[in-house]
């Protein structure tokens, strides 16, 4: 019995490739649409507890215009390395805290509270007043309630205070405890960078402290600032750099966020053009009042940028 030919002309040829590479091209869009929507959930996901009637666009707007405003206080200081001040990763590291404000800015919270713990550069205060004073006017002036804002500050500043040297100080840890903070901020690092440094001593007691920390603070987000430039037996302090990357490789791997300050300082050796400049101190390690009020402001800067990338992820 004779075989049937299966052999296609090459019309059919031609018209079963075509059909071939459009179910290739309708598979292959398919696949896309499908990993959009995943992407597009995995992101709504970090915000899907946005206060509810809050306008994000409006948000963003006002920080952006705030941003702009806070601008004139850095005009004077050519040498800062601005375009470095952020906090990576903010708006998901910080997220609890960036939607608290945003819920105190919508009249949806009473208040909201910083704490930072550190030593003798945050002691005076200078430096907490700054943040909170030019926070205390982006709440007045942008909130639907101005006159309350209900943005605080706190701050303790012990000094010599390091990682080592206050792991016993339980009056410390009970703070982060009592005070009840949205966001603690550890300003720690420039006396452990002072002195002979071990990156293995070091670790350790950033290590202890922490674990110890976390039966206090509980979920509470937490931000490193990372120590500022000094000098160390006449030159650029080496170790300043060593005790940044061995927090920021911790806060890494624990879900923290941290804030270079030498960086946007200037990076290593900086220390000079602001003593140059008159805000730094003659010991090369300390500021003057002026200098730790400048550092509060760019601390500032960095939140608000935080603050208005989380508004416009949530666009």
């Amino acid at each position: 019995m004779p075989k049937c030919s299966t052999r296609l002309s090459p019309r059919e040829e031609v018209t079963k490739s075509l059909i071939k590479t459009l179910l290739f091209c309708l598979i292959l869009s398919l696949a896309a649409v499908a990993f959009a929507q995943e992407t597009a959930d995995d992101d709504d996901s970090s915000l899907e507890n946005l206060p509810v009637g809050v306008d994000l666009l409006e948000e963003f707007i006002r920080g952006h215009v705030a941003l702009k405003t806070v601008d004139t206080n850095f005009s004077q200081w050519p040498f800062l390395r601005r375009e470095l001040n952020e906090i990576p990763g903010a708006d998901s590291l910080l997220a609890p805290f960036l939607f608290k404000m945003m819920e105190l800015r919508g009249g949806l919270r009473e208040q909201v509270t910083i704490y930072q713990f550190g030593g003798s550069h945050i002691k005076p205060g200078w430096f907490a007043g700054a943040t909170e004073n030019l926070f205390d006017n982006f709440f007045e002036e942008q909130s639907e309630n101005p006159g309350a804002p209900g943005f605080r500050f706190l701050y303790k500043g012990i000094n010599g205070a390091s990682f080592t040297n206050q792991f016993n100080n339980d009056e410390v840890f009970a703070s982060y405890r009592d005070l009840k903070p949205d966001l603690i901020v550890i300003s720690m690092g420039t006396n452990d960078a002072q002195g002979t440094y071990s990156a293995q001593r070091f670790h350790t007691a950033l290590t202890k402290y922490m674990e110890k920390m976390y039966k206090y603070s509980g979920d509470t987000p937490i931000l490193f600032t990372l120590p500022p430039d000094s000098y160390k037996n006449g030159v650029p302090n080496p170790d300043v750099v060593k005790v940044a990357n061995e927090i920021k490789a911790y806060a890494a791997e624990h879900g923290h966020a941290w804030w270079d300050l030498q960086q946007v300082m200037g990076g290593p050796g900086s220390f000079s053009t602001w003593q140059n400049q008159g805000i730094g101190g003659k010991d090369m390690v300390h500021f003057n009042a002026q200098g730790y009020r400048l550092q509060g402001q760019l601390l500032y800067e960095a939140l608000l940028r935080a603050y208005k990338s989380y508004a416009e992820r949530g666009e």
